[in-house]
């Protein structure tokens, strides 16, 4: 039935009766003669166009209208409505089904973005630097060139600008021990790995042990030394407490704020999943504080912004004493919304969503 509507209203080749018949020919192999016939008489009432489609009052019912129009959970809607308010509430639904853009973090160990943009250019690949991100840059619609030079050779790593934040909110330093909690693929540790120029000593813990082979693989194809791979709990690691001077925690979330690249969240999400989450948040949070030096920073980040999985979060951790909120550069004060803390929505700036928070650990 929903590949049939589909047909219906998006695939032009297809046409109506083609579209019947052939879902109608899919229920009796699937199923039995009663679903066919229930998928022959439901396709046959189907609308051919978006237009043809009824929705509910937007005025009298806004959030039934976003909740059908943009195929989101009623419960979700309703959600972001009291975080955010009707207006947010309504632009974060029309930018969750948006069609994110290809993006890419350069390599500044191995070449400068100006002249990774050239060296694109020259190939047939369009681009353009990103305006907020210092190393990030956007391809134009079409396949990202996974077969280019300047791919096999390491000179730039697919990811969102938003997901670069983390690393430069962390601020490392050369000679400085850190640890990225929740490491796989690999994105954010050779990302401070780059920061560092390679000086520092970067543990990339990650439960999945599997995973931990494409932090390998990027960092070689990166050309980025440093970099520790280990298989670990990250809320019971193997590691003493109070060895690390930086410390990442990037949890595992609903990941709701990447929602234009995996539309599917909104199918598989439960309302308890942001509380249930944000337990096992907390339970990282505090083993990142706990393996943080005395004096050190930590800094959370989630591809998020509900409010059980963000802030809720990081007061409960800080509630334990011993942390404050610390500023971070300068670079990141466009999405600042409180002292250490940092969020982006997806209508921002064509940005996933984001949340990061810079504490640090009293002396």
């Amino acid at each position: 039935l929903r590949m049939g509507v589909f047909q219906s209203l998006f695939c032009n080749q297809v046409t109506f009766p083609a579209m019947v018949h052939t879902s109608v020919d899919l229920a009796k192999k699937r199923g039995h003669a009663g679903t066919a016939k229930l998928v022959n008489a439901v396709l046959k009432r189907a609308p051919e166009s978006l237009e043809m489609v009824e929705l509910p009052e937007r005025e009298s019912n806004p959030i039934d209208y976003l909740s059908v129009r943009y195929s989101a959970p009623r419960w979700l809607v309703e959600s972001w409505n009291d975080d955010f308010g009707a207006e947010h509430c309504g632009e974060i639904c029309r930018a969750s089904c948006s069609q994110a853009p290809y993006s890419a973090r350069t390599n500044t160990q191995s070449v400068t973005r100006e002249e990774l943009l050239g060296q694109l250019k020259k190939a047939g690949h369009e681009t353009e630097p990103h305006p907020d991100v210092a190393e990030a840059f956007i391809f134009s619609p079409g396949p990202v060139p996974f077969n280019s030079h300047a791919f096999r050779e390491g000179r730039f790593f697919v990811q969102d600008p938003s997901s670069m934040l983390a690393p430069h909110l962390l601020e490392p330093g050369p000679n400085e021990v850190l640890l990225d909690l929740c490491a796989a693929p690999g994105g954010k540790s050779t990302h401070l790995a780059q920061l560092t120029q390679a000086r520092a000593t970067i543990v990339a813990s990650d439960v999945n042990a599997s995973r931990l082979n494409l932090v390998n693989e990027n960092a070689e194809r990166l050309g980025l030394g440093g970099i520790h791979p280990v298989a670990a709990h990250g809320e019971h690691p193997p590691f003493r407490t109070e060895t690390f001077d930086r410390v990442l925690v990037d949890a595992p979330c609903t990941g709701l704020g990447t929602l234009r690249r995996h539309p599917d969240i909104k199918l598989r999400i439960r309302r308890e999943d942001p509380k249930r989450l944000a337990q096992v948040q907390e339970a990282l949070l505090r083993s990142g504080v706990q393996l943080c030096k005395n004096g050190g920073l930590i800094v959370y980040a989630v591809c998020t912004f509900t409010e059980e999985e963000t802030d809720r979060v990081v007061r409960a951790v800080l509630g334990d004493g011993d942390l404050e909120f610390e500023d971070g550069p300068e670079c990141l004060s466009k999405w600042k919304i409180g002292p250490g803390q940092y969020r982006i929505l997806p209508q921002e700036g064509g940005m996933d969503g984001y949340f990061l928070t810079r504490l640090r650990k009293a002396s």
